[in-house]
């Protein structure tokens, strides 16, 4: 499912779906409750599970970055970018 799909099965912006995707901003619990919802889970299927080893460098990220702003993270995304281009071009 695309940004724009789950946008638009929760009536909101798809800029609002990338900012959850990056942790910019936070989904409330009725939020949470619509995307379990969508994805026909519950809130506690959506809430209870431990990240797996690939998931936690991704947490591991996320934390890094926490306090920088869009433009910042946008900074650090597209360098990771050029970083596994240049990895496949070896």
């Amino acid at each position: 499912m695309t940004q724009e799909q789950l946008a638009s099965a929760l009536d909101l912006d798809p800029m609002t779906i990338s900012r959850f995707e990056r942790g910019v901003t936070l989904p409330s619990l009725l939020t949470l409750q619509q995307i379990a919802g969508v994805f026909g889970a519950t809130m506690a299927q959506m809430l209870d599970s431990e990240p797996a080893p690939a998931t936690s460098h991704a947490v591991a990220v996320e934390r890094l970055m926490r306090g920088f702003d869009e433009d910042e993270r946008d900074f650090v995304l597209e360098m990771l970018r050029r970083y596994r281009r240049l990895r496949r071009r070896k």
